[in-house]
C-alpha cells in the first residue's frame, strides 16, 4: 500500500516540476489523499467511497479557490464550513474520519492559493483522485480479504500476549492475589475485547459487500469464533492462576504456553499471504478429537477445552491459503451502483444522529469550525505563502477530548519538527528533482506503513515528502522551517480551542459510562446466578443469552476504562473522585471475571448427564447471593451517578456448604469482589468504641 501511495503521489509531483505545469500538484494531492481515503475491502466498496471522495474533493477545490478569489473572509468561511462537515463525518466512523480530514485539507489548500482557474485545478484534482481509484480497484486492489485477516490476526496476537503475560507471572512466582495480576487483567482483557469487536465489525462489513459466500470468508469467521471461545476460558484460567500457590500452577502453565505458541502461529499465518505449494508441510485439515481430561475436576475439563480450541484454530489457519479450500460457493459480481442508494440512506441516517444540536459530536464540529477560522487568520499573518499548513495542523490535532488533543499535539509537533530537519538535509544535499523523488519514495512508503501504529512516525516520514514537493527553488530550506513553525502554531491553537470552545470534559461523561458498566455487569450476574436456581439448561438459546450478556459487560467495561483514561489525561479534575472511579472500574472488572469463571466452570463438563452438570444447587441456596450481588451493583450505580454513598449494614452471605467445593470457591470469589465494590459505594457503619462513629471505608 505504501508503494501504491508513492506511485500515486510522486509521479505527478515529478511531472509537475519537469513540465512546468503547476496544476499537476493538485493531481499529486488527489493521488495521495485518495490513497489514504481508500477504506479497503471489496472493489465495489472502494469504488463507491473513492468516487464520493473524487466528486466532493473536486467541489471543495473549486469552492475554496473561488471563495479565496473573491475575499479572504469568504475563503475562511468556506474552510470553516468544510471543517464543520468533516468533523461530523469523523464522528460517524473511522473511515469517515479520514474522509472528513482529507476534505478539510483540500479546502485549506485551495483557500491558500490565488488561482485564476478553479475549474482547471478542480479537474486536475479529479484526475489524481481517479488515478488513485483506478490503482485501488483495478490495477492493484491489495488483497480484498486482507482487512479481515489482519483484524482476526490481531485478536490472536492479543490472546498470545495475554498468555505470555500470565506465563511471566508464573515465572516470577508471584504470590496469591498479587496486584500485578490485576494489572495484567486490566491491560490484556480490554485489548482482546477491543480487537474482537474490531474484527467482528470488519467481518460483517466484508460479508455485506459480497453477493455470495466464500470459504475464505467463512473460515475467517470460524477463526474469529474460536478466538471468542478461548477468551472466557483464558480469563477463567487466569482467575484460577491468581488464587493458586506458585507451586500449584504447573498444569495451567503448560496450557498457557500452548495457547501462546499456537496463537502466535495463527497470527503469523493470517499476517502472511502464502498460497500453499504442494510440497509445503502443513497440518492435517481435520483436527484431532478433544483430549480426555486428566481427571473429573472442572479445571482439567477447562484445560482440555482450551487446548482443543487452540488446536482447532491452528488447523483452520494452516488451511486458509490452500487452493482446494477456497472455491467460491457463489460468484461475486461487481455492481458499484447497486447498493449506492442503501449506502447513502444509512450514511444520512447516521449523519442525522451525530448532527443533533445537543450532541457532543455537534459541539465538536462547531469547535473545529471556530478553530479553523482562527487558524486561517493566524496562518495568513505568520505564514502567508503556506497558511494552509496552520489550518491543517489545527484540524488534525483537534480531537473531541482535551486529553486526546494534548497527546495528538505533542505527537504531531515532534514528528513535524524532526521531519523538517530531515527535509533540510535533503534539500541542502540533493538538488536534482528526479533524485529527490527517488529519495522521497521510501519515506512515502514508510509513512503509509507506520500510520496505523504511530502518528508520530507517520508525521515524521510524511513531512519531508510534502516539504520537498512544496519547494520551488532547489536548496531552499526555509520551507522546512516554515512547516515546523506552522505545526507549532497549529498545535497550540488546537489546544486552546479544546480548552476554551465548548470544552468537553470527560468528568461529565464518566458517570454515565460507569453506570452503564455496572448495569451491564448486573445483567450478566443475574443471568449467571439465575442458572443455579433450576436444573442446568444447556440449550442454544441459553448459551446465546449468556454470551450476549458477557459481551455487553466486557464492552461496557472497556468503554468505562477508556473514559477513565481520557479523564486522567486531562490537565484538570484530578481529585478523590478519580480514585473512586478507578476503584469502581477495578472491582467491577474483578467481579466480572469471577462471574465469567463461575459461568465457565458451570459448563465445564462436556456431558450434560455428568454429575457436575446435574447438581441441583437449589433456588433457596443461591437466592441470598444473587440478591446481595444485585444490591451491591445497584448501590454502586447510584453512587456513580450522584456521588453520594448509601448507608448499608447488609452482611455478605456465605457460599452454601452444599455446593460443590470448587463451585463454592468460585462463588466466594464473586462475593469477595462484590464486597470490595460495596466499600466504594456505601458507608459501612461500625461501633468500635460504642459511639456509633461511621466513615466510608474507601477513605
Amino acid at each position: 500500500m505504501g508503494i501504491r501511495a508513492a506511485i500515486a503521489t510522486l509521479l505527478p509531483f515529478y511531472f509537475a516540476s519537469a513540465s512546468a505545469i503547476p496544476e499537476l500538484s493538485w493531481t499529486a494531492l488527489g493521488g495521495w489523499l485518495g490513497t489514504s481515503t481508500d477504506p479497503g475491502g471489496s472493489r465495489a466498496t472502494r469504488f463507491r467511497v473513492l468516487l464520493f471522495f473524487a466528486v466532493s474533493g473536486s467541489a471543495c477545490v473549486a469552492i475554496a479557490e473561488m471563495s479565496a478569489a473573491r475575499s479572504s473572509v469568504l475563503a475562511v468561511a468556506a474552510v470553516a464550513a468544510v471543517a464543520f462537515g468533516g468533523s461530523l463525518l469523523g464522528m460517524m466512523s473511522g473511515s469517515m474520519a479520514t474522509l472528513g480530514t482529507n476534505l478539510a485539507i483540500i479546502a485549506a489548500t485551495g483557500s491558500a492559493r490565488m488561482s485564476h482557474s478553479p475549474a482547471r485545478d478542480s479537474l486536475f484534482f479529479a484526475v489524481g483522485a481517479a488515478w488513485a481509484t483506478m490503482l485501488s480497484t483495478v490495477v492493484w486492489p491489495v488483497w480484498t480479504h486482507l482487512p479481515v485477516r489482519r483484524t482476526v490476526g490481531s485478536v490472536y496476537s492479543e490472546l498470545a500476549a495475554y498468555a505470555a503475560n500470565l506465563i511471566e507471572c508464573i515465572d516470577k512466582q508471584l504470590p496469591r492475589f498479587d496486584p500485578r495480576f490485576n494489572e495484567v487483567a486490566r491491560l490484556n482483557r480490554r485489548r482482546v475485547r477491543d480487537a474482537v469487536e474490531k474484527a467482528r465489525k470488519m467481518a460483517v462489513a466484508i460479508r455485506a459487500r459480497h453477493d455470495g459466500e466464500s470459504r475464505l470468508g467463512s473460515n475467517l469467521r470460524v477463526l474469529l469464533g474460536l478466538a471468542e471461545a478461548q477468551f472466557p476460558l483464558l480469563i477463567t484460567l487466569a482467575d484460577d492462576l491468581e488464587a493458586l500457590a506458585p507451586k500449584e500452577r504447573g498444569s495451567i502453565a503448560e496450557v498457557l504456553a500452548r495457547v501462546h505458541r499456537e496463537s502466535t502461529e495463527v497470527e503469523r499465518e493470517l499476517f502472511t499471504r502464502v498460497i500453499a505449494s504442494p510440497g509445503r508441510n502443513r497440518r492435517a485439515p481435520h483436527p484431532e478429537a478433544p483430549t480426555t481430561p486428566a481427571s473429573n475436576h472442572p479445571v482439567d475439563h477447562l484445560i482440555a477445552r482450551l487446548s482443543h480450541a487452540s488446536e482447532l484454530a491452528v488447523t483452520f489457519a494452516f488451511a486458509l491459503d490452500t487452493f482446494d479450500t477456497f472455491e467460491k460457493t457463489e460468484q461475486h459480481t461487481f455492481h458499484p451502483f447497486r447498493d449506492m442508494k442503501k449506502t447513502i440512506a444509512n450514511a444520512l441516517t447516521r449523519l442525522g444522529e451525530v448532527a443533533s444540536p445537543s450532541s457532543p459530536s455537534f459541539h465538536h464540529a462547531l469547535r473545529a469550525a471556530a478553530a479553523v477560522c482562527f487558524a486561517a487568520i493566524l496562518g495568513r499573518w505568520i505564514s502567508p505563502t503556506h497558511s494552509q499548513w496552520v489550518i491543517v495542523s489545527t484540524f488534525a490535532v483537534l480531537k473531541p477530548y482535551p486529553g486526546a488533543t494534548w497527546n495528538r499535539a505533542a505527537e504531531r509537533v515532534l514528528g513535524t519538527v524532526l521531519g523538517s530537519i530531515v527535509a533540510v538535509v535533503a534539500l541542502t544535499v540533493i538538488h536534482s528533482p528526479a533524485l529527490l523523488m527517488v529519495v522521497m519514495a521510501p519515506l512515502c512508503v514508510s509513512a503509509v506503513a507506520t500510520r496505523p501504529r504511530s502518528y508520530r512516525l507517520f508525521t515524521f516520514f510524511l513531512t519531508p515528502v510534502f516539504v520537498v514537493t512544496a519547494t520551488h527553488t532547489p536548496g531552499d530550506w526555509h520551507v522546512a522551517a516554515a512547516r515546523a513553525g506552522d505545526a507549532l502554531a497549529g498545535g497550540a491553537l488546537a489546544i486552546i480551542a479544546a480548552l476554551a470552545i465548548f470544552p468537553s470534559w470527560e468528568y461529565t461523561r464518566l458517570s454515565d459510562a460507569l453506570a452503564t458498566m455496572l448495569e451491564a455487569v448486573s445483567r450478566y450476574a443475574h443471568v449467571v446466578l439465575e442458572e443455579f436456581k433450576r436444573p442446568r439448561d444447556r440449550s442454544r438459546a441459553r448459551r446465546a443469552n449468556e454470551q450476549a450478556c458477557r459481551r455487553s459487560a466486557s464492552i461496557a467495561l472497556s468503554k468505562a476504562e477508556a473514559s477513565l483514561e481520557r479523564l486522567l489525561a486531562e490537565p484538570t479534575h484530578k481529585g478523590p473522585e478519580d480514585a473512586d472511579a478507578m476503584q469502581l472500574v477495578t472491582y467491577t472488572r474483578r467481579l466480572g471475571g469471577a462471574l465469567m469463571a463461575l459461568e465457565t466452570y458451570a459448563d465445564a463438563s462436556p456431558h450434560p448427564s455428568s454429575q457436575a452438570a446435574s447438581i441441583d444447587y437449589g433456588a433457596a441456596s443461591i437466592e441470598p447471593i444473587a440478591n446481595y450481588v444485585a444490591g451491591v451493583l445497584a448501590r454502586a450505580e447510584r453512587f456513580a451517578m450522584d456521588g453520594k454513598q448509601d448507608r448499608s449494614n447488609e452482611e455478605m452471605p456465605d457460599a452454601p456448604a452444599s455446593f460443590d467445593p470448587h463451585v463454592r470457591t468460585l462463588v466466594g470469589r464473586v462475593l469477595t469482589h462484590a464486597r470490595l465494590l460495596d466499600t466504594v459505594a456505601t458507608v459501612i457503619t461500625y461501633d468500635a468504641n460504642g459511639d456509633g462513629e461511621s466513615r466510608p471505608l474507601s477513605s
